[in-house]
């Protein structure tokens, strides 16, 4: 009897305790004070606001591009020998003016080849004159010849006549009367042979002079060949021969550039053509007149914090880069616009456009109406940015989405086709 007392005990305490917790709880709840109340409102979020613009000047089309030359040649001598002079300030990176003499091969052997051929021609000259000479003689002889023919056969047919019919002489004068006759035919068939000749003659000597002439003008050529003067206003880039030395022909002793003109291969993504100004654009580069001359583009070249920069014209479309997947176009620099503009930096160290500098190049872009430049931040899901519209007089308005399309990445911002539509961008809260 008592375990039994205990268990009970032991079962019915926790349980007295959860049901008296229960109905404590109970009253508590019913006998609780009611809260204050106040009128409910509508939660109005904060955001941050950025008035956009039309974009009334863009920023151009930025492609990057390495210097190289408009024309640069190679100096290849035309004849063999020794070199006998050379330019004292032919050495690579010196600049030499238009004209001066940078090379001379020893122009003995040539000399003397020009005098053999001058008196080739004299020889043959002379020998056509004598040929022209003979033929009016023979033609003299030959019309006498004839004359004294015409009286030679008068003379036969009169003693052949007084002898027949009048029996005057005898037959043997008859006879050497007309072998004298016969005679003077011989001479004048012999006369008229060499008059027939003398034309092929006259043609055989012709050729040969027109090929002496020929010789002796490549003497002269050749001649000329051993001085080489500088073309242009050039900077030498490679030599390869020296004074003393004896060059080939047809081989190159040295390279030279074109001073009046540099060139500018610039690359952009195909995807900003459609931006650049239309006086630039491919389509239009094809059909320019050769001196016409485009926009102006702005090229750019920065060392250890100084800047500087130069004019220069978008003169083609070279093409698509298929390694760099980039659209190549050619901006070239002329002479007169070789003088650097200081950008930031000392007036004193004002470079010159040199081959092989990494410059950046500015391309004008075409104006575009109804464009906005938004940050880059405001646009959702490249499509869509949420403007302000206002309500009323008042300082507040309603947040709207509205769809844009994007038309260009400028850095941090982002130009979009607002179609004439205002409106204020939201930064994300």
């Amino acid at each position: 009897m008592p375990d039994i007392l205990r268990k009970l005990i032991g079962w019915g305490l926790p349980y007295s305790a959860l049901v008296g917790g229960a109905v404590g709880a109970l009253v508590l709840i019913e006998t609780k004070p009611a809260p204050p109340t106040r009128s409910a409102f509508a939660r109005v979020p904060d955001v941050a606001t950025e008035v956009v613009h039309t974009a009334a000047e863009l920023p151009p089309v930025v492609g990057y591009g390495t210097v190289r030359p408009k024309h640069q040649i190679n100096i290849v001598p035309q004849v063999s020998g020794q070199l006998v002079r050379v330019h004292q300030e032919l050495a690579t990176g010196r600049v030499i003016p238009k004209g001066e003499l940078l090379f001379e091969i020893d122009p003995t052997i040539y000399e003397a080849r020009k005098a053999q051929a001058e008196a080739e021609v004299r020889r043959l000259e002379a020998a056509l004159e004598r040929t022209e000479q003979e033929m009016a003689n023979l033609d003299v002889r030959i019309a006498n010849a004839e004359k004294m023919l015409a009286i030679e056969e008068k003379d036969y047919e009169t003693s052949k006549q007084l002898y027949e019919r009048d029996h005057v002489g005898t037959r043997r004068d008859v006879d050497m009367v007309y072998q004298k006759y016969l005679r003077q035919k011989d001479a004048l068939i012999e006369l008229r042979n060499r008059r027939s000749v003398l034309p092929h003659v006259k043609m055989e000597t012709e050729a040969q002079l027109e090929a002496a002439r020929s010789r002796l003008k490549q003497a002269e050529h050749d001649l000329e060949n051993t001085k080489i003067y500088c073309p242009f206003d050039a900077r030498v880039e490679v030599v390869s021969a020296y004074k003393s030395q004896v060059v080939t022909a047809h081989f190159s002793i040295a390279t030279l550039t074109d001073m009046s003109a540099f060139e500018l291969p610039v690359g952009i993504d195909p995807r900003e053509l459609r931006w650049l100004d239309d006086a630039i654009r491919p389509q239009a580069l094809e059909r320019r007149d050769p001196d016409e001359v485009g926009p102006e583009v702005t090229v750019r070249w920065s060392l250890r914090g100084e800047s500087f920069s130069w004019r220069g014209h978008v003169t083609r479309f070279e093409k698509v880069d298929e390694v760099t997947r980039t659209a190549r176009l050619v901006v070239e620099i002329r002479n007169v616009d070789m003088e650097a503009r200081v950008e930031t930096g000392s007036v004193e160290d004002r470079p010159t456009l040199t081959i092989g500098m990494y410059c950046r190049a500015e391309l004008p872009v075409r104006p575009l109406e109804a464009a906005l430049t938004v940050p880059r931040h405001a646009i959702y899901d490249n499509a869509w940015v949420y403007v302000v519209e206002p309500e009323g007089d008042g300082a507040y308005g309603r947040l709207a989405r509205r769809r844009v399309p994007l038309l260009r990445s400028l850095g941090d911002r982002v130009l979009v086709d607002d179609g004439g539509r205002g409106g204020e961008a939201r930064s994300p809260p």
